[in-house]
């Protein structure tokens, strides 16, 4: 994906990834870490994760609490486990 996402993106991205039978992978920029935390959210969940990034997250995905958390990427696909 791109660096700087939107809240559109992410909301569309979700809805094709729930309607492609795909989970989801979040990266997230957080303080004080070296590397992106991931986060992965099975396809079941895809409703009320989506839900809850919308409530947190502003327009340009950066965390409405805490300016230095950010989801800066995002991808589909089948979790292993």
């Amino acid at each position: 994906m791109q660096d700087k996402l939107t809240k559109e993106e992410l909301k569309s991205f979700f809805l094709n990834m729930k309607k492609e039978g795909l989970d989801v992978g979040i990266k997230l920029k957080m303080p004080n870490q070296k590397e992106p935390e991931i986060i992965m959210n099975y396809n079941s969940s895809i409703d009320v994760k989506l839900e809850y990034y919308l409530n947190t997250y502003d327009d340009n995905l950066v965390h409405k609490n805490n300016p230095e958390i950010q989801i800066i990427d995002m991808i589909g696909t089948s979790i292993p486990f």
